[in-house]
């Protein structure tokens, strides 16, 4: 009797969670309302001398049956469609059971879950595993990235620690049973299949292994002309780099375990996902500090050959179809990523991202130098400025009309903000190299600075309205109570509610103060755009401020030291009797604008936090939760953390 009762109330949440009936109509009870509802309506019915009401009756009984496949499927587009859809009349097929349309939408709903079950499941026994051994994990992969860091800087042979890189990361994704970063939020992968020690590793560390060993051979192949080629000196670029990336991180992860336990249902998973990201990041920063130099010195080659081309082209079809070349490529390229990748916010706003670094670092690099100096002296003043300016104002037009075309207007601010320090600096630097003045450059590159934040602020509310997006984020702004989308007015309660020292974690009330059932304290994307606002509750505004100013610091730090080991001049080093581009300038050039745009990603995060600028998926630096975000910052960060010292006497 006992083992009985014991097996009836293990199956108890089964049988309420799936609505199991007993009889001789068994099963679900959705299911068999819309199965005995699509019965009726395929009934046979008077003939009807009417053809169109014969027609209306044909569509909706071909309805109901496409609708009943869809909910078989588990689609979650059932329910719209059934409330939208010509059906047949409804019935009574069973006096417990409601209409045709709410049937076939609990119907889809119920198979959904029973589908993704055995998924849940695995996540959930994943998820447990993760809560017990979280901190262990995050050390030991800080603690692995370190030390491919540090031999990074005496290693002469990349290639061996890629190899390395690879073997230990697939081993520590074996040993944590990291998940699959790539397969999506209903694909889940762990790197070993089951708990068991002796349980097999999935594909992806199978790949990894063999990347590994691949990577090895290539290495022992080079050996010989690497041991012939002269030592490069490395060095760090700041004693506080790599610890501010592993506070950012543990910071990070504390909150979205917290969110995880105690925030919304639906983010239950939260901490899970982030450990693969986290997992997929740290590989990425301890693959790229390897190969950091090489990868400088062929694009500073690539850029070079690049010019080259472009410039013979440039004679012998003219500079005018050079340039109407240049613009249809360009509005080709920009279509085509609007068209390809319009749905795809976050994989468009990094896209973005990377274009706009990348196309500033190459103008400074070409222009902070004789041919700047040459150009700016060169004709009259508007005309010479225009010839210097106009690469930098081709990026970021062209980033410009790659959002509005992806209608990503968050990503699109951040974009405007660093495209205007980066036109203020090289305005600076044409006055500079015209006048050879150094206060008054430096001076007027403030007030453009701020004229073009108070322009791209003015412009936001003004004509902000016409996209959907922003329109309810601006309404949001201006009256944060009255406004459909209630998220500033959430956030702006947990902000003023938080004492001075944070809840604390584990008793932070993101679900709110209420009994009642629901989660309705904060937004449920806390984790991505109110990241300062978590932090707030958390650890209290004092912390958060705190955390955010340092942030700032940090990111100057890092790239403070990069201006002594390079003029950001194209540099020839002779290696192996020939001479080529060390890259550092470039490189350098590159880190300088990474840090200038994610520090206005930050001060915008937390401006938008604050109800001061309408936000929208915008993300804290490395604390917030994201995949494309994390990896596209730390492969910048791998750039920084380390930099080249050139030997005595191989400028050129």
């Amino acid at each position: 009797g006992d083992a009985v009762a014991g097996i009836e109330a293990d199956l108890a949440p089964y049988i309420e969670r799936f609505q199991l009936t007993h009889g001789e109509s068994a099963g679900p009870l959705p299911l068999r309302c819309a199965a005995r509802w699509v019965d009726a309506a395929l009934a046979p019915r008077p003939v009807t001398a009417d053809a169109t009401a014969a027609a209306s009756i044909d569509v909706a009984r071909a309805n109901a049956v496409l609708l009943l496949a869809a909910a078989l499927d588990g689609r979650a587009a059932t329910a719209p469609l059934a409330a939208d859809a010509l059906l047949p009349p409804p019935s009574s097929p069973g006096s417990r059971c409601a209409g045709g349309a709410e049937a076939l939408a609990a119907t889809a709903a119920l198979l959904a879950d029973a589908r993704h079950s055995l998924v849940n499941a695995r996540k959930n026994e994943a998820m447990r595993a993760l809560t017990r051994s979280a901190g262990t994990q995050w050390a030991a992969a800080m603690g692995l990235g370190f030390v491919f860091v540090v031999w990074s800087r005496r290693a002469a042979r990349p290639l061996a620690g890629v190899a390395a890189a690879l073997a230990a990361w697939a081993l520590a994704a074996w040993a944590a049973r990291v998940p699959w970063p790539l397969g999506g939020g209903r694909e889940f992968t762990t790197a070993r299949i089951d708990l068991a020690w002796t349980s097999p590793p999935a594909p992806f560390v199978l790949c990894l292994a063999a990347a590994a060993a691949l990577v090895a051979l290539l290495a022992l192949a080079r050996r010989g002309p690497a041991a012939r080629a002269p030592r490069v000196v490395r060095s760090l670029s700041s004693r506080v780099g790599y610890p501010g990336f592993v506070v950012a991180t543990g910071a990070g992860f504390l909150l979205l375990l917290d969110l995880s336990l105690q925030g919304h249902a639906g983010n239950r998973y939260l901490a899970l996902y982030h450990q693969s990201h986290l997992w997929l990041a740290m590989l990425t920063l301890s693959v790229l500090v390897f190969v950091r130099a090489p990868l400088a010195r062929g694009m500073a080659w690539l850029l070079s050959v690049s010019g080259e081309v472009v410039e013979r082209a440039s004679r012998r079809v003219g500079r005018g179809g050079m340039t109407v070349l240049i613009v249809l490529a360009t509005a080709g390229a920009v279509l085509a990523f609007g068209l390809v990748l319009a749905n795809r916010r976050q994989l468009t706003s990094e896209i973005g991202r990377v274009w706009l670094i990348a196309g500033a670092a190459w103008f400074f690099f070409l222009r902070a130098g004789p041919l700047t100096e040459r150009l700016a002296k060169s004709g009259r003043a508007t005309l010479s400025f225009l010839r210097t300016l106009w690469p930098l104002l081709f990026v970021v037009g062209v980033l410009v009309a790659a959002m509005f075309i992806t209608h990503d207007m968050g990503p699109l601010l951040i974009a405007g903000y660093a495209g205007g320090a980066f036109v203020a600096a090289a305005v600076a630097m044409w006055w500079h190299h015209r006048s050879g003045q150094v206060v008054f450059p430096v001076a007027l590159a403030l007030l453009v600075f701020a004229v073009w934040i108070c322009a791209i602020t003015f412009g936001l509310f003004r004509v902000g309205a016409y996209d959907t997006v922003t329109a309810s984020r601006l309404e949001s702004v201006a009256a944060p109570f009255a406004s459909i989308n209630d998220q500033l007015a959430l956030v702006s309660w947990f902000q003023r509610a938080a004492p001075r020292e944070g809840f604390g974690l584990g008793t932070v009330p993101w679900c709110g103060l209420s009994s009642a059932r629901g989660c309705s304290g904060v937004p449920a994307q806390i984790h991505s755009d109110y990241t300062f606002t978590a932090l707030v509750g958390a650890f209290g505004p004092i912390v958060a401020w705190a955390g955010s100013l340092a942030m700032v610091v940090w990111l100057h730090r890092l790239i403070r030291h990069h201006g002594r080991v390079t003029r950001g001049e194209p540099r020839l080093v002779e290696s192996s009797g020939q001479f080529g581009h060390d890259g550092q300038a470039l490189v350098s050039w590159i880190a300088l604008a990474w840090v200038v745009h994610t520090s206005c990603q930050l001060a915008v995060t937390v401006a938008g936090n604050l109800a001061v600028i309408p936000l929208t998926g915008v993300t804290f630096p490395f604390v917030s939760f994201g995949m494309t975000s994390m990896l596209i910052n730390t492969a910048f960060l791998a750039l920084c953390l380390n930099v080249d010292v050139a030997p005595e006497g191989c400028g050129g």
